[in-house]
């Protein structure tokens, strides 16, 4: 989107806060006749730039801890910086504390008024105001009951539905899109892409990078209030991705060669012959199991070459390769395909395809398990695949391994992109002339 102009410009801006062990120390520094400290400085923030031009949709991104909010809480004016400079040109309204500026003795309609007025509109234009911030937020009767008895679904989809649609300069999200059910989140995001269509400047924060990939034009990567990295969306995510991807495996071969160094020699051969399996790397959130573990996995192609883009109606190779330092008498490998934002398009496994039953593994082996399929009409664009390991029937089992984004899956697709799939169907057509 073409900008004009500067919404947001920060320029080395650091955050430090005082850090006391207890209320005395405090004490003791504001009282001491020699200027003695009794304080260790935090730097949540340290020499942090950049500009944020209107009409632009910018993210955010970092681990926990990283400085996110707190950068937020500067540039909405909730709290100053020690050092460096933040401009804001325009009406902020920010989702940081959904519903922070609600009376919870009032009424829903009565906290849209008084949302209105803080934003600085007078009640004539907040009436014309308050029919779609009710169609928006859906919660039907509730909206003439104090906001006190709302769930706390209802009071989320409220607060969100004020604080986006009273026409801001400058919209804040932080996290705030994971309120409400898929639909409530759905029309959200619909907003979402009608604000920046009316040339909204948009901050984003979130801890999805496919989302972010998505949203946002621009974004910036900080970690231990550090800045990492400013650019284009898709570069700055991919390197974030691949930081905290190379984390987990280096984590991961650490506990693999403790494995392996209390094995037999002759384990141990079979361990270091893997040797010509691709490295693989997967998230946090990831299952892990110190019996069975996942060595690698990886995509090939007809040729045998290992691929990451592929083209929908060939022919692919998902390979498999694990360990299992015990016996499982009915073990089942398989994997899912999903969408940047988590969304399932694929879930197989050697129970319910192929084999359509689980099969043996030993102790001490390392097993291999290739699935063979024809590459699905999905859309064009960018895809996860996720592999695991349970054991068990179709009626009972249990995971236990699972790497979530181990893989990452470009699909091309000519003339099949209306919908994530493209469905072949066979069609019927009846009809008849209405009686006259």
């Amino acid at each position: 989107m073409q900008t004009n102009g500067v919404s947001i410009k920060v320029e080395n801006v650091t955050k430090v806060y005082d850090l006391y062990s207890n209320s005395q120390d405090r004490l003791k520094e504001i009282v001491s006749l020699t200027g003695k400290k009794y304080h260790n400085e935090y730097y949540a923030l340290n020499g942090i730039s950049f500009s944020v031009g209107k009409g632009e949709t910018f993210g955010i991104i970092g681990t926990n801890g990283a400085g996110k909010s707190t950068l937020l809480k500067l540039i909405t004016g909730v709290a100053s910086p020690t050092s460096g400079k933040i401009t804001v040109n325009g009406r902020v309204s920010a989702l940081l504390e959904l519903g922070a500026g609600f009376n919870p003795n009032y009424t829903g309609i009565q906290n849209i008024y008084l949302n209105g007025v803080m934003m600085g509109y007078s009640r004539e234009e907040m009436e014309q105001r308050v029919n779609p911030i009710v169609h928006f937020a859906d919660i039907g009767e509730f909206i003439n009951q104090p906001v006190k008895t709302y769930s706390s679904g209802m009071f989320a989809r409220l607060a969100f539905a004020v604080a986006i649609n009273i026409e801001p300069e400058i919209l804040i999200v932080d996290e705030a899109l994971s309120v409400g059910d898929v639909f409530f989140q759905n029309k959200c995001y619909k907003k979402f892409e009608d604000l920046r269509k009316k040339g909204v400047t948009v901050v984003f924060v979130s801890h999805d990078v496919g989302t972010v990939k998505q949203l946002c034009s621009k974004v910036l990567w900080i970690e231990h209030g550090i800045q990492q990295m400013v650019g284009d969306s898709v570069e700055v995510c991919n390197e974030y991705s691949n930081s905290i991807l190379s984390k987990r495996a280096q984590e991961y071969k650490e506990n693999l060669n403790n494995v392996i160094s209390t094995e037999s020699d002759q384990s141990k051969k079979e361990y270091l012959d893997l040797e010509e399996y691709p490295e693989i790397e997967y998230t946090n959130e990831s299952i892990l199991n110190e019996e069975v573990q996942i060595i690698s996995g990886f995509l090939s192609d007809k040729a045998g070459e290992c691929v990451s883009s592929c083209k929908a109606g060939e022919i692919y190779t998902l390979s498999i390769v694990f360990s299992s330092e015990r016996d499982i008498a009915e073990c089942i490998a398989g994997f899912v395909i999903e969408t940047v934002k988590g969304l399932w398009v694929v879930n197989c496994n050697s129970l319910i395809s192929g084999n359509k039953a689980g099969f043996a593994v030993k102790k001490n082996s390392v097993n291999k398990v290739n699935f063979q399929f024809e590459m699905p009409q999905l859309v064009n664009g960018d895809y996860i695949i996720g592999i695991a390991i349970s054991e068990g029937n179709i009626l009972d089992f249990k995971v236990l391994t699972w790497l979530y984004n181990v893989l990452y899956l470009q699909i091309t697709n000519v003339g099949g992109n209306d919908g994530i799939l493209h469905l072949d169907t066979h069609v019927q057509i009846y009809s008849r002339e209405k009686e006259k």
